[in-house]
């Protein structure tokens, strides 16, 4: 199902559907496309939506370029898309005049010049860099120099490449700063600029050893998307299972939480944890889609069994050979055990493919479940059997066709209690109580 969004502008509101998600530091760029191919990206700071700005070209130095060649990306249906897009309301499209005033009131000047240097896409540079200018050089002036310098070095996260910046850096004023940003590990003990150490920390691909610490300042800045993606982007314990449930109920829809363990399945080394999360969900396609390609990973039968009795009939039909043969690994110990699940799994796939493709699937095999459906394939085009092939159709609960063979079979011996009787079995089975007595109140006048 296609993700869509709302963008409104000047009170009129228009649809668009999500194309891809890239987050890149502190920023979540969302691209979306509308009629006539309008192309709209949406920035977010943090987990806070900020604006969207209709977009025709990419400057090659601008953040939205950084982002979208460094970043890491997901798509449109991705569960981490619609975590970050859960909330169900239109996203005003603001003025660039409109915007700076927001950014003011909202943020301090330090992140407020890194929120618009984001922008520098549509903004023109000149301007950014003046308004960087003027917030450095009043903070050196009032002889702030450690917030001059945190200034620069953020501002430097975002426009790498502005001259101002990479020059102001290297002024001698700033080295006792320089050398204090240089031990990393230090800074972040003392956590002094959570905007400098999360950019970084992001081109580093997040270190182990700072997960932990980055984790607890994301649940004191309330930053529920944010500790989701880190946790998902370096899931590697039980407890980060754990958090990556809690926040998981918060910002998806069932469905959605479903795919998110599914992504996180073939990468968990423990999948048996995540598989637990999928059976409190009912997430049994998921489940199955798993084993189906990862037969080493059941170590519950009961457990597997259960999913093929859950999992829909369409589903079994999609991945129906790579399901046989891991029934016919799994099992090749237990004949028995196998021609029940066999039984199992053929009821369902009957529904949706030909007789002919199960049967080419399990040639090899001289189960009495094969020799049946061998059986059914010889009788089809039998008119004298279609007693017999009724049958099998009845034990396979593929009632519509039992009930055409058995109707055909009533049609030649109408005395015959045995056609209505399966009739009546037949329509009961089906849940048609109206015709399964009308097949009782026949046997009930047929003559003994």
């Amino acid at each position: 199902m296609m993700t869509t969004i709302e963008l409104m502008h000047n009170k009129k509101t228009m649809r668009f559907d999500v194309v891809q998600l890239t987050i890149y530091k502190q920023a979540k760029i969302v691209e979306a496309t509308g009629q006539k191919n309008q192309s709209y990206y949406l920035f977010f700071y943090k987990d806070r939506y900020i604006n969207a700005k209709k977009t025709t070209s990419i400057r090659m130095q601008s953040f939205l370029k950084n982002a979208l060649q460094h970043g890491h990306t997901f798509s449109a249906d991705h569960p981490l898309t619609k975590a970050l897009l859960n909330e169900d309301h239109a996203y005003r499209l603001t003025s660039n005049n409109q915007m700076v005033q927001k950014l003011t009131n909202k943020y301090n000047e330090i992140e407020m010049l890194y929120v618009l240097a984001m922008f520098d896409n549509y903004v023109n540079e000149k301007k950014i860099q003046a308004l960087c200018k003027k917030t450095f050089y009043n903070y050196r002036r009032n002889g702030q120099l450690k917030k001059a310098f945190r200034i620069l070095v953020n501002y430097g996260q975002v426009r790498p490449h502005d001259t101002f910046a990479k020059d102001m850096l290297h002024h001698f004023d700033f080295q006792k700063y320089k050398d204090q940003y240089q031990n990393i590990d230090q800074l972040t003990i003392e956590w002094s600029d959570p905007l400098y150490l999360e950019s970084v920390y992001f081109e580093q691909n997040f270190p182990d050893t700072v997960i932990k610490s980055i984790i607890q300042q994301y649940h004191i800045d309330n930053r529920k998307f944010d500790q989701l993606c880190l946790l998902y982007t370096n899931c590697s314990s039980l407890k980060a299972i754990e958090n990556i449930d809690q926040l998981a109920q918060e910002l998806l829809a069932k469905q959605d939480q479903i795919s998110l363990w599914e992504q996180l399945l073939v990468e968990y080394p423990e999948p048996k944890e995540i598989i637990e999360k999928l059976v409190k969900l009912d997430g049994y396609q998921a489940i199955l889609r798993y084993y189906v390609h990862h037969d080493e990973a059941i170590e519950d039968r009961k457990l597997f069994e259960r999913v093929l009795d859950a999992v829909s009939t369409e589903q079994l039909a999609k991945d129906y050979q790579p399901l046989l043969e891991t029934l016919l690994t799994l099992y090749k110990e237990d004949a028995a055990q196998l021609e029940r699940v066999l039984h199992l799994t053929i009821k369902k796939l009957l529904q949706h493919l030909p007789l002919n493709e199960i049967i080419t699937s399990l040639q090899d095999t001289e189960l009495p479940i094969i020799q049946k459906l061998r059986k059914m394939e010889k009788l089809t085009d039998n008119p004298d059997q279609q007693f017999a092939l009724g049958e099998i159709y009845f034990d396979l609960e593929q009632y519509d066709q039992a009930i055409a063979c058995f109707e055909w079979e009533m049609e030649l011996a109408p005395e015959d209690p045995a056609p209505i009787q399966y009739l009546y079995k037949s329509y009961l089975a089906k849940g048609d109580k109206e015709q399964a007595n009308t097949y009782k109140q026949l046997m009930v006048n047929i003559p003994s």
